[in-house]
């Protein structure tokens, strides 16, 4: 195989489980099934991005910069919480801390997430070199 063939089937999503996956998302909606539909949407979500993290190929700086990722991505949820608080007079000020306290129990999530987002879909700087 040449490299552009390998480097190809590296990334390839995996068609079969995610139209299947898709299928039962789409069959829980319409039957109202909440749980089912939920569980169907990580899994449509989680499966190519866990595949992703096994299957790629790791180069240095990676585990850090997924971290610094992580760290950044667990702001999101404060910030989100912050505005919420906007509409009021009293907030635009100064900040109401019951919005950012809101959405403190989503920064773990928001952490880890950011880090997976990152190993499974973004290539490293130094993908297109090969280094001995």
């Amino acid at each position: 195989m040449s490299a552009p063939e390998e480097e190809q089937d590296e990334h390839a999503p995996l068609w079969p489980p995610l139209l299947l996956t898709l299928g039962v998302l789409v069959l829980a909606i319409e039957a109202r099934h909440q749980k089912l539909a939920l569980t169907a949407l990580a899994t449509f979500v989680l499966l190519p991005t866990v595949w992703r993290v096994l299957k790629r190929r790791w180069v240095r700086g990676d585990v850090i910069r997924g971290l610094g990722m992580g760290f950044i991505a667990s702001h999101v949820p404060l910030l989100l919480g912050a505005c919420t608080t906007l509409n009021r007079p009293e907030c635009r000020i100064h900040v109401c801390m019951d919005g950012v306290l809101a959405g403190a129990p989503y920064v773990p999530w928001a952490g880890v997430l950011g880090t997976l987002l990152y190993w499974a879909w973004t290539r490293s700087p130094g993908a297109g070199h090969h280094s001995p």
